[in-house]
């Protein structure tokens, strides 16, 4: 069986689509956050999965309903600059529909200020919970 869903992808090419200062693949990386170096800017937001809900089925239906748990995180070295395109995603994806999801929920109310790491770099983070049917 093929998956057809991937969910961190899904939502870091629609975060993508959605802000213009982010490309995939430039500063903008489905994957968890890796060192900044001369092909990962200081200033980048990462999007992974980290599981979800069990999966659901029906008794007679093959297909299961599945809820995954995706974490976003912004990375600046900048607190304020961070702080902003933190909540410019979630402001954006707001009531977003992206294709073939049942439902994609904002886990969180607000990004949440995590700190810094040792080099400087503030870090800003939420999640979504995204549903959808897979075969």
């Amino acid at each position: 069986m093929t998956m057809t869903h991937i969910p961190a992808t899904d939502l870091a090419t629609e975060i993508a689509a959605q802000v213009a200062s982010l490309t995939l693949v430039t500063n903008l990386f489905a994957g968890t956050i890796r060192a900044s170096d001369s092909n990962i800017p200081r200033d980048s937001v990462f999007v992974w999965g980290s599981g979800g809900l069990p999966p659901l089925r029906t008794m007679s239906d093959p297909d299961e309903i599945r809820v995954a748990l995706v974490h976003v995180r912004v990375r600046s070295a900048k607190y304020a600059s961070g702080s902003d395109l933190a909540h410019s995603i979630m402001n954006l994806l707001r009531g977003d529909d992206i294709a073939t999801y049942l439902e994609v929920t904002s886990a969180t109310s607000e990004p949440a200020g995590l700190g810094e790491d040792p080099d400087g770099n503030h870090y800003f983070g939420f999640e979504y919970l995204m549903t959808y049917q897979e075969p």
